[in-house]
């Protein structure tokens, strides 16, 4: 129950952070539900939950279908192959597994809208939100993942012997 009220409040959250900081990009809370799993599934089960979360960030929010979808899969694939480097599950582990899924997860979507639109036009602009979604959600991240890890520690939910 602890742990559906958790994505329900990273759901909700997203929606009112969006409200708050307007003209600058929330960090992306459905990308750090998708990572609160990164020790838990398999990289291609993480890539179909990501893949998942994405749509539903795409039904829910605004934008073309797809490419929310296609990033976070991207975060997804990202972070379980920087996880599978390191050997801690530290701070700073974290933080860069964090980092390297946003970082994966904006060139899919750089891609994906500079196809949309036909060509890099406003190649700078996506940069600079880029970079604050970037900084916004590794932040959010280091006070999210603890609290998200713990709860899925306290659940038999989705532990690796039973899946």
């Amino acid at each position: 129950m602890r742990l559906a009220l958790f994505y329900l409040l990273l759901v909700l959250s997203q929606g009112f952070l969006s409200a708050l900081l307007a003209p600058l990009p929330p960090p992306d809370l459905f990308l750090i539900g998708v990572l609160t799993l990164l020790y838990r599934l398999p990289a291609w089960q993480l890539v179909l939950v990501g893949y998942g979360f994405g749509l539903l960030q795409d039904v829910i929010g605004h934008g073309a279908l797809g490419v929310h979808a296609l990033g976070l899969a991207a975060a997804a694939l990202v972070a379980t192959t920087v996880r599978a480097q390191l050997s801690q599950q530290g701070f700073l582990e974290r933080s860069l597994a964090v980092l390297a899924a946003v970082a994966g997860k904006w060139v899919v979507v750089l891609v994906l809208l500079a196809w949309l639109s036909g060509g890099f036009t406003n190649l700078a602009w996506a940069a600079a939100v880029a970079a604050l979604d970037m900084a916004f959600t590794v932040v959010a991240a280091m006070a999210l993942l603890p609290w998200g890890f713990a709860l899925l520690a306290r659940t038999r939910l989705l532990q690796r012997e039973l899946l």
